[in-house]
């Protein structure tokens, strides 16, 4: 019989690298972890670790025990939720994979409301870069995650949530900030080419607003005169807003963030791709009853 203190202590361990860190994780001793680990080699007869260099490696029987690990924990999960589902979610718990952006902007209200309908759910966050949430999700770590599309993972399934549009933030002091629409109820409008020399805070590499900030430069012919990379686009945003240029958000974030100081908002007149925000989870997994009615509850936003 596999005793699920054992294989946590290894899962921990392979995942750490090391004996002291993950005994700290497990909150035991690194001597009772050791005693722990060799005691589950001694009964199988093999090493499970090589532990001639660090971080420690698994050996291939080590692998296999971690492969078998994580599907027993897997099944324990489902078991776990499965059961839940039949209190009809008097009890349970919820696990959701964000960034810290969807977090601030778009998980805020649904956590609060989901909570006042269902209190006996246990809810919880767990904040991530986005490859990191893919992991989240095909593995079980979190019910779902959050994401602008997949990489392309054939392990993971995903519902559409919503559609956010791109926008361009200047500060209040910019001349651009006083312009006015024609229709009182829609938001001025700009070409992107007026960004030319303009400062310009635009997000690093690799994310996708700043895939959206090289496409409309490439299209228009502008070269902003880029004065800060920002981590995030609350980030971004909150430095435009406090007058140190022009970014680009998305109208979830002029809708939903709590501003410190107010920026100005105009619809860009080139066509960009719009963005659509989904909750990825794995193909492995059914979705539990408490996360379809969160998703149900984004969707309602």
């Amino acid at each position: 019989m596999i005793d699920e203190h054992e294989w946590r202590s290894i899962l921990q361990v392979a995942k750490d690298g090391t004996f002291s860190a993950a005994a700290k994780h497990l909150y035991i001793s690194q001597p009772s972890l050791s005693q722990c680990i060799k005691k589950v080699e001694t009964e199988l007869g093999v090493r499970l670790f090589d532990r001639s260099q660090t971080p420690l490696t698994l050996t291939p029987a080590g692998k296999i025990y971690v492969r078998q690990a994580k599907e027993i924990f897997r099944i324990q999960k489902s078991l776990v939720q499965e059961v839940a589902d039949l209190s009809e979610l008097r009890t349970g718990s919820l696990t959701i994979g964000s960034s810290r952006t969807r977090s601030a902007c778009f998980l805020l209200k649904p956590l609060v409301a989901f909570h006042q309908r269902y209190p006996g759910i246990q809810l919880s966050v767990r904040e991530a870069p986005v490859r990191t949430l893919e992991e989240y999700a095909a593995s079980g770590d979190v019910d779902f995650a959050l994401l602008y599309g997949t990489s392309g993972r054939r392990d993971l399934v995903s519902i559409p949530l919503c559609r956010e549009h791109i926008l361009l933030a200047v500060p209040k002091s910019h001349p651009l900030a006083s312009r006015k629409s024609e229709n009182p109820s829609a938001l001025p409008r700009v070409s992107f080419a007026e960004m030319s020399d303009e400062p310009f805070i635009k997000l690093q590499p690799f994310r996708q607003m700043s895939d959206a900030f090289d496409k409309l430069c490439a299209r228009t012919g502008a070269e902003p005169h880029v004065i800060f990379e920002a981590n995030s686009i609350i980030e971004a945003a909150e430095l435009c807003a406090a007058g140190m240029g022009a970014t680009l958000v998305t109208d979830m974030i002029m809708r939903s963030w709590r501003w410190r100081e107010e920026a100005a908002f105009l619809e860009l007149e080139e066509k960009i791709d719009e963005r659509e925000l989904l909750a990825v989870y794995s193909k492995r997994r059914r979705l539990s009853l408490a996360a379809q009615k969160f998703v149900d509850f984004l969707r309602a936003e």
